[in-house]
């Protein structure tokens, strides 16, 4: 594997939000010393997404190689493993499209992954920026956007957050073709088109920890968010949270490796009666209004959550103990969990 920093930028739609993306990765400062390269997915885009890419890339005048590959299976798992396979440096970072890297992200990236051959997965800090004003809950709310510290201090977070957002996430190349070719498989198709299902960052990033690898965060690795006005909306917020619950079942073959796989707490049932139980705890006045818009109001996003993680049982009923089971079972696994605080809501 070469030395250096595969780019991925995976699309749907991007025309619009590519050229500060791609001008903020073209003015990247980086040592000579250090090989690196850009790699675009199109996943399916209508909008001229691939053919806007390269005349951004040229203008302005990218000092890398650059790559465009059109990936029709929608969905930012398969675009992301369509970047892995074309990638050809050991250090892969998933850069959004709408996200502006500090003009060192790379350089830091490369450095610090350099001097720890156990990371696996390296994140950093974001900052907000909009069109239009904050809405009043937004800072109660920003980690939904992927902004802010991931950790309140820099360095080893395996076993204590565990995970990283997508933006900005550095991966060990050869450390995911071990897990692929150990037979890993993604439990989620991840964010598809216009859908807010998402998580696949923090499944590979469960799964690398499984597999023996450091989940490692460091506030010197910066970039800005940018975030359109449609999506600092509160039923956006709303459908976002319910989406984030949805993903917790997916979760839970990686987290819950440790239980016994027998018995009836490990059957999705247990979990259903677990989840309506709590969503009586709301109170009938509080679910009778959950339909009328209350912005800011903080148990209405816990109900979404739960609510969001009660639809994938019933979708999934029977799959979900054979799924901690496959987990437990996995030739890419090589350790279990510590002892970690797993969330049901």
């Amino acid at each position: 594997m070469n030395n250096g920093v595969s780019i991925i930028i995976c699309c749907y739609n991007s025309s619009k939000l590519l050229p500060e993306t791609i001008k903020y990765i073209c003015s990247q400062k980086i040592s000579e010393n250090i090989k690196w390269e850009v790699i675009v997915i199109d996943n399916n885009s209508f909008d001229n997404t691939s053919r806007i890419a390269e005349k951004l890339l040229n203008e302005y005048k990218c000092p890398a190689i650059y790559k465009i590959f059109s990936q029709p299976d929608q969905g930012l798992s398969f675009a992301r493993k369509m970047g892995l396979d074309n990638s050809q440096y050991e250090y892969i970072l998933f850069c959004d499209d709408d996200n502006w890297l500090d003009e060192r992200y790379i350089e830091t990236g490369f450095l610090l992954l350099e001097s720890n051959k156990d990371i696996g997965a390296l994140g950093g800090h974001s900052e907000a920026v909009i069109e239009g004003d904050f809405p009043e809950w937004f800072l109660n709310n920003k980690q939904n956007y992927s902004i802010g510290k991931q950790s309140a201090e820099s360095g080893d977070i395996t076993w204590s957050e565990g995970v990283l957002w997508g933006a900005g996430m550095f991966v060990r190349t050869s450390a995911l073709r071990e897990l692929y070719s150990d037979g890993f498989k993604s439990l989620l198709t991840d964010r598809k088109g216009n859908e807010l299902s998402s998580g696949g960052d923090s499944e590979l990033c469960y799964a690398l920890r499984l597999a023996g690898w450091k989940i490692w965060y460091d506030e010197r690795l910066l970039l800005k968010h940018f975030i359109t006005k449609e999506r600092l909306n509160w039923n956006y917020l709303r459908k976002l949270n319910r989406g984030f619950g949805a993903q917790k079942v997916d979760f839970d073959p990686y987290l819950k490796i440790d239980e016994k796989p027998t018995g009836f707490k490990q059957k999705w049932q247990y979990q259903v009666i677990k989840l309506i139980g709590k969503l009586r705890g709301y109170g009938l006045k509080k679910l009778l209004k959950f339909n009328k818009t209350i912005e800011g109001d903080a148990e209405i996003l816990r109900i979404e959550k739960s609510l969001g993680r009660l639809r994938e049982l019933f979708k999934i009923r029977g799959e979900y103990n054979k799924r901690i089971i496959s987990v437990r079972n996995a030739k890419w696994r090589k350790v279990f969990p510590r002892k970690i605080y797993i969330s049901d809501c």
